[in-house]
């Protein structure tokens, strides 16, 4: 494409007149290359924490984020059994030692990390814990066991919250395996609170 030039033509009147072409055609170049550059930034950041198979959003005027068992002491307010997730320093899920290896992550966050962000935030009245090396907030008070290894639980990533399902046991986030280290801690996390030790 040609460059646009600039010209001048002087009117009866002894005034000049420059071409306005010039300075339309540069603004439109511009504005074009910035917002085409600003929203593949966008996008691609936000797209980094939020799974595609991540398909239930949540209404949080309907949920009840403070239960009767998030409170100080949550972990034996809890109206169901407790203890048995946790206390290893590697997780026996099949695909972790090979997906570790590659991620480069040596363990996930410990109990006590995972206790004691849920016994800040209860103190500081708020409805969430940011997951361990993540940008997950895991609403802690929406997480209910499913049956003797599962649980249900919210969480918010990329301005929106999602509903979860989880295999403690297998070691899956809506039927897979975790994509991502972010993902395993999200795992983790919601495990230790359904059903780790205090």
């Amino acid at each position: 494409m040609d460059r646009p030039v600039a010209t001048r033509s002087i009117n009866r009147d002894g005034t000049r007149d420059l071409n306005r072409n010039v300075n339309r055609e540069i603004n439109r170049n511009v504005n074009r290359d910035i917002n085409r550059n600003w929203d593949r930034d966008i996008n691609r950041n936000w797209d980094r924490d939020i799974n595609r198979n991540w398909n239930r959003t949540v209404d949080l005027n309907r949920v009840n984020l403070y239960p009767g068992w998030a409170r100080p002491g949550w972990a034996v307010a809890r109206p169901w059994n407790y203890g048995w997730y946790g206390g290893w320093r590697n997780p026996p899920w099949g695909w972790w030692a090979a997906r570790a290896a590659v991620w480069g992550v040596a363990t996930l966050a410990t109990a006590a990390v995972i206790n004691d962000a849920v016994d800040d935030a209860v103190d500081a009245h708020l409805s969430y814990i940011v997951v361990p090396n993540s940008n997950y907030q895991l609403l802690y008070g929406t997480v209910t066991p499913s049956g003797s290894s599962g649980v249900t639980f919210d969480v918010t990533a990329g301005g929106a919250t999602y509903q979860l399902n989880a295999d403690c046991n297998g070691g899956t986030l809506n039927g897979q395996e975790p994509s991502n280290p972010a993902e395993a801690e999200l795992l983790n996390a919601a495990c230790q609170l359904a059903y780790g030790a205090a």
